[in-house]
């Protein structure tokens, strides 16, 4: 008894095997799919922390810039009055006082640039001149602001002066600016035409006796006078850095969107 087979086809098999192949290339192409759209909404929603840590930021720095013509005016004061002699009254000492406060805290954002590059994530910004935009501003403000040496020349002053102002009025003072000032241990530099207090009878020319005494007194307040007054052009350079990628992140963001819509 023969035994039969049933007879090869080429044909057949070759369509059969080209099913089996379309099949594994749809399901390739719809995971790609998927995994791509993925990627876009995760872009456009890191595209979002970063537009509204710009928005933070830009909001801080013009009330700094503001606040800085504030301050501007305690340190000519205490400059004056440091170089001087006799009686000081209590608005002096007020300004002696807040003439070491910066109006600065030199903290950027940067918490999503950094998630992004600490992740490996970059790479999901997927147009690679604001990738590069992104890298070179980071750089550029941790040098202009964030690191910026000159800010760190109110330290000898801020410390001479809080170590002659006994811990009575510095409440005192603190008060002023509500719960912020009082973690700052400086009064606000918004409620300062409203802060009302007294020194008591001839404290505040004892206190201004022993400052003016100190012999790192003035040459402290007079270097940090200097890098104070360099503080306005980086705060306004930061500040339109900033309003600059404001509007980049605005326009990539708005480009995700009419792609995501058609």
């Amino acid at each position: 008894m023969t035994m039969e087979f049933p007879k090869f086809s080429v044909a057949r098999a070759m369509a059969e095997i080209s099913v089996i192949v379309l099949g594994v290339l749809v399901a390739l192409g719809l995971e790609g799919w998927r995994e791509d759209v993925a990627d876009r909404a995760l872009e456009l929603e890191y595209l979002e922390r970063l537009q509204s840590e710009f928005e933070s930021d830009s909001r801080r720095i013009a009330a700094a810039m503001q606040s800085r013509k504030t301050q501007q005016g305690h340190i000519d004061v205490a400059l004056e009055v440091l170089a001087g002699e006799g009686a000081s009254t209590n608005d002096e000492l007020l300004s002696v006082f807040m003439a070491s406060r910066s109006v600065w805290s030199r903290e950027i954002g940067g918490i999503t640039f950094q998630e992004l590059t600490g992740t490996g994530r970059l790479q999901l910004v997927s147009n690679a001149d604001l990738r590069i935009q992104l890298v070179g501003f980071y750089s550029w403000i941790s040098v202009a602001i964030v690191n910026a040496p000159g800010l760190l020349d109110r330290t000898p002053y801020r410390d001479i002066v809080r170590g002659e102002i006994y811990p009575a009025l510095q409440e005192s003072l603190r008060s002023c600016g509500g719960v912020e000032a009082r973690i700052l241990g400086l009064p606000d530099m918004n409620m300062v035409s409203a802060c009302q207090f007294e020194a008591g009878a001839g404290d505040a020319t004892a206190i201004m006796n022993r400052i003016r005494a100190h012999p790192e007194a003035l040459p402290a307040i007079r270097r940090w006078a200097a890098a104070f007054t360099a503080l306005e052009i980086r705060l306004e350079e930061s500040h339109n850095r900033i309003n600059e990628m404001k509007q980049v992140i605005a326009t990539e963001i708005a480009h995700h969107r009419d792609i995501g819509g058609s």
